[in-house]
C-alpha cells in the first residue's frame, strides 16, 4: 500500500475518510478474524466448555483494551488538536507523555494481574468445570498485556500523523501469525486453551514491534522530554474516559451476562452467547473502524477552526455505518445457523446461538450510528457527551433491559436487551446532537 501522508486540513474529506476508513476497517477485521479462528479451533478441538472459558475471561481483556484506549485516544486527540493549531512542540510533548504513562500502566497491569490470578476465575463466575481453563488462558494473556496496551495507542498516533496504511499492514501481519499459531498449537500439538492464549499473545508482539519501528523512524512524531504536570495527565485521561467507559462497561455487561447465563443455563449458555458475540464482533469492529477514521480529521480541523469540514467528516461516517448496519443485519439473518455451526457440533448450542443472533441483528441497524456519535464527540474534545453515549449503549440501558425485559419475555428478553439498549441510545444521540451546530 502507498504510505503517502494525508494532509488533514486541505485534502478532500472524501479522500481522507476513505484513506483512513479502509485500512482501519481491514486492520480491526483482521484482529477479529484471528479471534474468531481462535474460537473455531477451541470449539472444535476443546469443546463448548473452552468457548465458555474464553468468554468468562473476556471482561478482563476488555479492561486492558479500555485502559489503552483511554490514554491512547485522550493523548492522540489532544496532540492532534495541537498539530492542527500549528503547535508541533506541544503535540510531541503530549505524544511522549502518553507513551511514558502507558509504560507505567503496563507494569502495574502485569504485577497486579499475576499476583491476583488465583482469585480471578472465581470472581469471573467460573464453576469447577471450567475454572482451570479460565486460569490457564488468563495467565498467558496477562504476560502479554503490555503489548496489547501499547498496540492500540501506537496505532492511533501513526494514523494521527497522517499514515493510515501502515497500521493495517502491522495488524494483518499479527493476525496471520495468530491463525498459523492456532493451527500449530491447538490443531497440531493439541495444547488446548493454552495454545489459543500463546497464539494470541505471541501474535500481538508482531504489530507492536512494527509500529514501534515506524514511529521512531518513519513518522512525524518525535519523542521529547514531556511536561508531566498533573493537570495534563488528568486532561488526557478525562478526554479518553468515554472510550475507557465504553470498553469496561462492555466488559462489565459481558460479565453480568455470563453470571446470569451460568445460573440460568450453565456453561452451554455461555458458549452459545460467546458464539453470537463472535458473529456480531466483526460488524461491531467495522463500525468502530469506520468511526475511528474520522478521529484525526475531526480533531485536526477543530484545532484549525474549520467546522464545515468537521461536519462533513461526521456525516460521512454516519452514512457509511448506517449502510453497513443494514448489510450486516441481512447477512446475520440469512446465515446465522451456518456461522454458528462453524464453531461447534452440538445442535443445542448451535440453535441457542442462532436465536441470540436473530435478535442481535436488529441492534446492528442502530449500533453503527451510536458508535460513530461517541467517537465524534471524543474527537471534538467533548468527553462527557461521548461517555454518556458509550455508557448508555454498553452498560446502563443494556442492564435495565436485562433486568426488565426477561420479566415479560422470559429468556428471550435477555437477547432483546441488546436491541433495547441501541434504540434508547440512538434517541439520546439525537437529543445531544441537536444541541450543537456542528
Amino acid at each position: 500500500m502507498e504510505n503517502k501522508k494525508i494532509e488533514l486540513g486541505s485534502d478532500s474529506v472524501r479522500k481522507i475518510f476513505s484513506h483512513y476508513a479502509i485500512p482501519s476497517v481491514f486492520g480491526l477485521v483482521s484482529i477479529s478474524t484471528a479471534q474468531i479462528v481462535d474460537g473455531i479451533f477451541i470449539g472444535r478441538f476443546v469443546g463448548p466448555e473452552g468457548l465458555a472459558a474464553i468468554n468468562l475471561a473476556w471482561p478482563l481483556v476488555m479492561v486492558f483494551s479500555g485502559l489503552s484506549l483511554m490514554f491512547g485516544t485522550g493523548g492522540s486527540t489532544l496532540a492532534n488538536i495541537q498539530r492542527g493549531a500549528g503547535n508541533k512542540t506541544s503535540a510531541n510533548r503530549l505524544y511522549s507523555l502518553t507513551l511514558i504513562l502507558l509504560a507505567f500502566l503496563s507494569l502495574v497491569t502485569l504485577v497486579a494481574g499475576l499476583s491476583t490470578l488465583k482469585f480471578i476465575p472465581f470472581f469471573l463466575g467460573a464453576d469447577s468445570s471450567i475454572e482451570i481453563m479460565v486460569s490457564d488462558y488468563l495467565k498467558i494473556i496477562i504476560i502479554f498485556a503490555p503489548f496489547f496496551l501499547y498496540t492500540f495507542t501506537l496505532d492511533l498516533f501513526i494514523r494521527g500523523g497522517g499514515s493510515p496504511f501502515f497500521p493495517v499492514v502491522a495488524m494483518i501481519s499479527g493476525s496471520v501469525i495468530n491463525i498459523l499459531l492456532d493451527y500449530l498449537f491447538i490443531g497440531y500439538y493439541n495444547f488446548g486453551i493454552k495454545g489459543a492464549a500463546w497464539a494470541t499473545g505471541i501474535s500481538e508482539v508482531i504489530p507492536f514491534s512494527l509500529m514501534v519501528y515506524f514511529l521512531f523512524n518513519k513518522s512525524g512524531w518525535s519523542f521529547v522530554k514531556p511536561v508531566t504536570e498533573r493537570r495534563i495527565i488528568i486532561r488526557i485521561m478525562y478526554n479518553g474516559m468515554s472510550e475507557f467507559i465504553d470498553e469496561v462497561s462492555i466488559g462489565a455487561s459481558v460479565y453480568i451476562f455470563n453470571l446470569v447465563l451460568m445460573i440460568k443455563i450453565g456453561a452451554m449458555g455461555v458458549a452459545a452467547y460467546s458464539i453470537a458475540s463472535y458473529i456480531g464482533e466483526i460488524a461491531g469492529l467495522i463500525f468502530f473502524g469506520t468511526a475511528q477514521a474520522i478521529h484525526p480529521g475531526v480533531s485536526f480541523n477543530k484545532g484549525a477552526g474549520k467546522y464545515t469540514r468537521v461536519k462533513k467528516f461526521r456525516n460521512a461516517a454516519l452514512f457509511s455505518n448506517f449502510l453497513i448496519g443494514i448489510v450486516a443485519f441481512f447477512i446475520l439473518q440469512i446465515f446465522r445457523n451456518d456461522i454458528a455451526g462453524l464453531f461447534v457440533k452440538d445442535i443445542t448450542v448451535i440453535n441457542m446461538a442462532s436465536e441470540i443472533s436473530f435478535y442481535y441483528s436488529f441492534a446492528l441497524i442502530f449500533m453503527g450510528i451510536n458508535i460513530t456519535a461517541a467517537m465524534y464527540f471524543t474527537a471534538l474534545d467533548k468527553p462527557v457527551q461521548s461517555a454518556v453515549i458509550a455508557l448508555s449503549r454498553s452498560f446502563i440501558i443494556l442492564l435495565i433491559g436485562l433486568l426488565v425485559l426477561p420479566l415479560f419475555f422470559g429468556n428471550t428478553g435477555i437477547w432483546l436487551s441488546f436491541l433495547f439498549a441501541e434504540i434508547v441510545t440512538f434517541i439520546i444521540v439525537i437529543i445531544i446532537q441537536l444541541r450543537y451546530h456542528y
